[in-house]
């Protein structure tokens, strides 16, 4: 069995924004600094929420299907 190479690496190719955060978001700020989100898993899949606006942004049913990830992290000098 083929194991999937799954990078550890930022591969993002279209980010995830709250609505909200983007209608109000400072001239002077990125939306990086402006937005905080949670993201978890939940009963059904998993959910992006925003906490400056206690709203959802996405939450996504993986109808009771598991799939690949990957949960390790680059290894940072001096980090545990």
């Amino acid at each position: 069995m083929a194991t999937r190479n799954i990078p550890i690496t930022n591969k993002i190719l279209l980010y995830l924004h709250c609505k909200l955060c983007a209608k109000s978001l400072p001239e002077n700020m990125s939306m990086h600094e402006w937005a905080g989100y949670e993201v978890g898993w939940t009963k059904l899949g998993l959910q992006v929420w925003c906490k400056k606006h206690n709203t959802n942004i996405i939450h996504i049913d993986f109808e009771n299907q598991q799939h690949p990830a990957n949960i390790t992290r680059k290894k940072i000098k001096g980090v545990i």
